[in-house]
């Protein structure tokens, strides 16, 4: 079923590209993320593309969708603020693009990626995307602990105040967002790693983490906001960066001792 599944996601990939190829506008098509790494392929992946154009058919480009070779199966088109688009078909298909110039694309966050279609500059710009783009592991180590501690302080305080959403998102978001981005900056190299996202892939990396923090964002807001500090401090409890007194602060004002 696996190796059904990804020959039918490749040969889509190659359906699109060869539609593309006929439209003298674009300059290149780049897949990117898990779309770049077929290997990885499963049921839920989505294809993940960057459409290269002559500068200036961005937006015109952007808005059609002749190189779908399925497009009247598509029960939602959104463009997003960023100018990204998703398109989602009627058997549970996702296609998440963007269209840029070689320039703009320059500009972007890339990692994983394969160009299959470059009529001039596209790889170029996407080493250059590659070289400029920050990767999870490259961050500030003491930025990251101490806004752990200060995600989990504001979280913690608006559950005891009952702003429940808005406490999740500090918690479940943000204060989890700096807890990975830490242990990306404290691991080795690992190509299994996403650089650019510190929250994908933990299960492979790092699997007793991933099954910790699992249960622990099943807890109340409260709760999990003790349990991530636990958490951090078994991390990186022993380095030199680790804001020992701001967390034994935070302890005593929730009254977690």
């Amino acid at each position: 079923m696996t190796a059904c599944t990804r020959e039918l996601f490749e040969q889509y990939l190659w359906t699109v590209r060869d539609r593309l190829v006929g439209d003298d506008r674009i300059l290149g098509l780049v897949d990117m993320g898990s779309t770049a790494e077929i290997h990885r392929v499963d049921e839920w992946s989505d294809h993940d593309l960057a459409i290269i154009t002559s500068p200036g058919s961005q937006e015109e480009v952007r808005r059609e969708r002749w190189w779908l070779p399925d497009a009247e199966r598509i029960v939602l088109d959104v463009i997003e603020w960023h100018g990204g688009g998703t398109l989602v078909f009627d058997d549970g298909r996702v296609i998440e693009f963007g269209v840029a110039s070689p320039d703009e694309l320059a500009e972007w966050s890339v990692h994983h990626h394969d160009v299959l279609l470059d009529r001039g500059g596209v790889a170029e710009a996407v080493a250059r995307a590659v070289a400029r783009s920050p990767r999870n592991r490259d961050a500030s180590l003491a930025d990251a602990l101490a806004l752990v501690v200060a995600k989990v302080h504001l979280g913690a305080g608006k559950a005891r105040r009952g702003e429940a959403l808005a406490a999740s998102a500090l918690l479940r978001g943000d204060a989890v967002t700096h807890l990975l981005t830490a242990v990306a900056v404290l691991s080795p190299v690992d190509n299994r790693a996403d650089y650019l996202d510190p929250r994908r892939r933990v299960e492979l990396t790092h699997p007793d983490l991933a099954t910790s923090l699992a249960h622990a964002l099943r807890l109340d807001d409260v709760a999990l906001a003790g349990r991530l500090l636990e958490l951090l401090e078994s991390v990186a409890g022993h380095r030199p960066e680790f804001p020992r007194d701001a967390l034994a602060m935070v302890r005593a004002r929730h009254g977690w001792g």
